[in-house]
């Protein structure tokens, strides 16, 4: 039953496209699924760890276009994937997790390993269920189809050939808002003398459209951190990437109208709009609006309602645009005997200029997202929703296998590093063209800048110093230290060819500057 269960589950992930599956088995039924997902053509990566393999297999996903798909054996493998069922579900990944499980036949007599996982998982997914020996390959396409609806994000089927199916509810529409709603926005957007434009995630599979509009308009246009690069950094109306910290409220405060153009709830920084300027928000679904204050909430899409709603703009403000972008990027011009994390950042732009850059969570994430420099969407990837730590390196391994070929440069702390730090041998393993950037200062620095009086002593932010260059080359990578601004230059240099690691030594003292400047 197991086996041809695990077949109908491979038939239904070919039959939706899906060439490729992460995960760590725990044997039994998880084997019977590789196994039959190969015998069709899917390939199978290993991974060391769940939350890593459900990462790799969510950006996977996300970057063809597809959904991710990640295998996970019950009870541990299970708890251990949850991390990665919040990423997906808080940065809208498209991914299918399948767990084995406890079958409900043995259930009353097997404690060893039993959890509900089921239960479990359903606050961290669209829909946890069971997969079932009853209409098998259709619940797994229901699944792949969920996981791809907007918002996209996490479903989790738990593997029991001795039970039935649940079903996997179908998608719905929004539809779109009523006229009269539209017209009544259309009127405030034309009667605004100063709006400002911030686009964010939901519309990044929109970009064409959404660029052919807004190269139009003459007002200052923003992108969520999430959405950088779907408008180009070097237009004119580009003003900066938007946290919704208080760095922003300089150029809030002049707006007298924020037009929202797919702007994710999760994507802003905790708290309200820094602005008091009324709202108007459009989106393919329906969202949460209480972070925007007065908003109107306007469904429909953003080719031709985008259009109609911007039809009547006639102001032009672009100046203050020009002036809080290149306030923010004041970090840059720093200079420094040691090497900096701005160095690392403007060097490692130079060299690899159409590298895509995964960024984790951390105070090195600040420095590298203000001068990452972008012009096309997803050519740097962030947790920003769920903004977790150890997301960087299995990230960047899912785009590698998702673009063979093109490099993928990951920026990471030394805290991040260490808690996935196995994963460096899928990189030796599938010689897989990334290079890893360590910002290493043995602290946990974001979190240390946070620390007050009375919050624990350096023992709760630092750690010992690791040789992860050393690390690296006993996991099969080259490995390379550098000091200095000349050493990290020529470690990129090296690394034009396979996977590396760059252990870069950092001095950290410049992130309170930074910090300042970009946060406020």
């Amino acid at each position: 039953m197991s086996r041809q269960l695990a077949q109908a589950l491979a038939e239904g992930l070919k039959s939706a496209g899906v060439t490729r599956m992460f995960g760590v088995p725990g044997g039994g039924p998880n084997l019977d699924m590789i196994g039959a997902a190969q015998q069709v053509g899917i390939e199978f990566v290993l991974a060391h760890g769940e939350t890593a393999a459900c990462i790799m297999a969510a950006t996977h996903g996300y970057l063809t276009d597809s959904v991710g798909v990640a295998l996970v054996t019950r009870g541990p493998g299970f708890a251990s994937a949850c991390n990665g069922l919040a990423q997906a579900l808080l940065d809208r990944y498209p991914l299918l997790l399948v767990s084995d499980c406890v079958p409900a036949a043995t259930a009353g007599h097997v404690m060893h390993q039993r959890v509900d996982q089921v239960r479990i998982a359903s606050g961290l997914t669209k829909f946890s269920g069971v997969l079932g020996a009853d209409r098998s390959i259709q619940t797994v396409q229901a699944a792949l189809e969920l996981a791809r609806a907007k918002p996209m994000g996490p479903v989790h089927l738990t593997f029991d050939s001795t039970a039935k199916s649940d079903i996997v509810p179908t998608p719905q529409s929004a539809g779109r808002s009523n006229p009269e709603s539209w017209t009544r926005a259309a009127s405030r957007v034309a009667a605004a003398r100063r709006p400002l434009a911030i686009v964010g995630l939901d519309a990044v599979a929109d970009t064409e459209d959404v660029r052919k509009i807004l190269a139009r308009v003459s007002f200052p246009i923003m992108t969520t951190y999430m959405a950088a690069g779907e408008i180009p950094q070097d237009w004119p109306q580009y003003a900066g990437l938007f946290t919704g910290v208080p760095a922003d409220r300089p150029l809030l405060e002049q707006a007298d109208l924020i037009i929202g153009i797919g702007v994710d709830p999760v994507e802003p920084m905790p708290g309200r709009l820094p602005s008091e300027a009324p709202s108007i928000l459009l989106h393919s679904h329906q969202v949460e609006t209480d972070y925007f204050g007065d908003s109107t909430l306007l469904i429909g899409t953003y080719g031709t309602d985008l259009a109609d709603l911007l039809e009547h703009t006639s102001v032009d403000w672009v100046a203050a645009a020009i002036a809080h972008r290149s306030r923010v990027t004041i970090a840059a011009n720093r200079t420094a005997v040691e090497l900096t994390p701005e160095q690392i950042v403007t060097t490692t732009r130079a060299i690899f200029p159409d590298a895509r850059a995964t960024v984790d969570a951390g105070a090195h994430m600040l420095p590298t997202m203000a001068l990452w420099q972008v012009h096309e969407p997803n050519q740097v990837l962030i947790s920003n929703g769920l903004a977790t730590m150890g997301f960087a390196l299995p990230a960047a391994i899912g785009s590698a296998f998702a673009e063979p070929g093109r490099r993928t440069v990951c920026f990471v702390g030394d805290g991040g590093l260490g808690m996935c730090l196995a994963e460096l041998e899928v990189l030796a393993r599938a010689r897989l063209p990334i290079t890893v950037v360590v910002f290493n200062d043995s602290t946990l620095s974001l979190i240390k800048h946070k620390q007050g009086l009375e919050q624990g002593d350096e023992s709760a932010v630092r750690y010992a110093e690791m040789d992860f260059a050393n690390i690296a080359r006993n996991m099969g990578i080259p490995g390379m230290t550098a000091n200095n601004q000349v050493e990290f230059e020529a470690a990129l240099v090296e690394s034009r060819q396979g996977p590396m690691l760059i252990d870069a030594r950092i001095d950290g003292s410049s992130y309170g500057e930074i910090i300042k400047v970009l946060r406020g």
